[in-house]
C-alpha cells in the first residue's frame, strides 16, 4: 500500500494566533471550506448555516463560533466589520447537474443574501463556492454586486478540477473571489499540481486514486460500533439487482439489452444509453464527484468492486477482473457483495481528517459531506487569498478566464 495524503492522519489542531488574518463563514454545512481555512493558518471569528445537524456536527468539530441562522431572514450584525475573509458556498440546487436543475428554486438567490454581508462587512477578499452551472446566473450577480458594492471591488471566477489539487474525486466547481480594490488589483489562486483535463478517464503523476486514499480502512461494515462510520447503508433488492452487472468504470449502458433487470428491461436506452445511471468508479483514478445523496442511481455512491486483502493496518485493494467475470454476451456478474460507500470513505474523499465525526442520521451525514467543500481544496483557495491579503499584487496570479468585473 502506497503512502497515505497527510489529510487521512492529520491531527486536530487548535486556531491560529490572535495577531493572524481572521475570517467568517456563511452557509457553512459541517465545516468543509472552514475548516481548510483554518488549516491555512486564519482565525474563524463567525459561521452560520440554518442546517441545524450540520451546525451540530461543525460546533462538536471546529468551535463555538458556529450558529443555526436562516440568512436569508436575519439581522446583519455590524460586528464583523472589516473581517479579513468572508468564506460561503450559498446552496447550488438550481444550478446543478445532479439535481433537477429547476431555474424557480428559491434557493437559487441565496447568493443575495451573501452580497449583503459583503456590503455590511467589507471584508478584504470574499471567495464564493459554487457548482460550474453557477456561470448562468454570473451576469445577474456580477450586476448585483456591482448595485450592492458600489465599485468597491473586482470580481473574478475561476472554475477548478480537485482532482487537480491534492483531492482524491474529479470534483467540478466554480469559485467567484472578489478582491477589495485597496488590497490588490487581481485575484490569487493555488497552483495545480498538473495541467488541468477536463477528463476524468485521465489518469496523472500526482493522482491520488481512491485505493490510495481508501484501501488502509480495511472491509466495510466490519465494525459496527458506536464509533465507527465505516459502514454503508444497505441497498434495496432493486439497486442491487443492477448494481451486480456494473463493471468498475461501467454504469448501466454496459448492460446488454437483452439482460437488463427491472425497471430497465424494454425500455429504449437514453442519455447516451443510461451512462450516467449507476456509475461504478475505478479504484485505480480518483473518485467523481461526492454528492448529497445516498441514490445509487448516481455518482459517486456506489463503491467499486474490489477484494480487501491483508491485515489490519496492511490492508490493499484488489480489483476484479472485468473481463474473468464477463459471459460472451458480454453480461457481467460480480464476485464481490455491492454496496454503498461508507460514510467515513465519502469523508476521506472529502479530505475531511478522520478525526472529525459527523452528527445525525447516515442520510443527513451524507448530505452534510456531499454539500461540504474539500478540505484540502479550501485550505490551498485560503492559503492563497491569504498571500494576497498579505503581499497585496505581488500574490496576483492570472485567472484562466478572461472575465474581469468591477463591482
Amino acid at each position: 500500500m502506497s503512502d497515505l495524503p497527510r489529510w487521512v492522519k492529520a491531527k486536530r489542531r487548535g486556531f491560529p494566533k490572535d495577531d493572524g488574518l481572521c475570517f467568517a463563514g456563511l452557509f457553512s454545512g459541517c465545516g468543509g471550506l472552514d475548516l481548510g481555512a483554518i488549516r491555512a493558518g486564519l482565525k474563524p471569528v463567525y459561521a452560520a448555516d440554518n442546517d441545524a445537524v450540520a451546525i451540530d456536527t461543525y460546533l462538536k468539530n471546529i468551535g463555538h463560533h458556529a450558529h443555526c441562522v436562516d440568512l436569508a431572514r436575519s439581522d446583519i450584525s455590524p460586528e464583523f466589520e472589516g473581517v479579513d475573509l468572508l468564506l460561503g458556498g450559498p446552496p447550488c440546487q438550481g444550478f446543478s447537474s445532479a439535481g433537477p436543475k429547476d431555474a424557480q428554486d428559491p434557493r437559487n438567490k441565496l447568493w443575495q443574501h451573501y452580497l449583503k454581508h459583503v456590503r455590511v462587512w467589507q471584508p478584504k477578499v470574499f471567495l464564493m463556492e459554487n457548482v460550474p452551472g453557477f456561470r448562468r446566473e454570473f451576469p445577474a450577480f456580477a450586476k448585483a454586486a456591482e448595485r450592492a458594492l458600489g465599485g468597491r471591488y473586482k470580481l473574478f471566477w475561476k472554475r477548478f478540477i480537485t482532482q487537480y489539487y491534492g483531492v482524491p474525486q474529479f470534483r467540478d466547481r466554480m469559485i467567484v473571489q472578489g478582491v477589495r480594490n485597496d488590497v490588490a488589483n487581481g485575484p490569487a489562486w493555488p497552483a495545480p499540481t498538473s495541467p488541468e483535463i477536463w477528463n476524468y478517464t485521465k489518469n496523472f503523476s500526482t493522482a491520488i486514486s481512491m485505493a490510495r486514499a481508501l484501501e488502509d480502512l480495511g472491509p466495510a461494515n466490519s465494525d459496527l460500533t458506536s464509533q465507527s462510520d465505516h459502514f454503508s447503508v444497505p441497498l434495496g433488492e432493486g439497486d442491487d439487482s443492477v448494481a451486480r452487472h456494473i463493471p468498475n468504470g461501467g454504469s448501466l449502458k454496459d448492460i446488454p439489452d437483452s439482460s437488463l433487470p427491472d425497471p430497465y428491461s424494454g425500455r429504449v436506452r437514453v442519455h447516451g444509453g443510461w451512462q450516467w445511471y449507476y456509475r461504478k468508479p475505478r479504484p485505480e483514478l480518483p473518485a467523481r464527484g461526492v454528492i448529497a445523496s445516498i441514490r445509487p442511481i448516481y455518482a459517486t455512491i456506489l463503491a467499486p468492486d474490489v477484494y480487501v486483502k491483508g491485515k489490519s493496518g496492511k490492508w490493499r485493494w484488489d480489483a476484479v477482473d472485468r473481463q474473468t467475470h464477463t459471459s460472451k454476451s458480454g453480461y457481467y456478474t460480480s464476485p464481490v457483495p455491492q454496496r454503498r460507500l461508507t460514510i467515513r470513505e465519502c469523508a476521506r474523499l472529502q479530505t475531511f481528517p478522520d478525526w472529525f465525526r459527523f452528527e445525525g442520521t447516515p442520510l443527513q451525514v451524507h448530505r452534510q459531506i456531499g454539500n461540504a467543500v474539500p478540505v484540502e481544496f479550501a485550505r490551498r483557495l485560503c492559503e492563497a487569498v491569504s498571500q494576497l491579503i498579505e503581499y497585496g499584487d505581488e500574490a496576483v496570479t492570472i485567472p484562466n478566464q478572461p472575465e474581469l468585473f468591477q463591482v
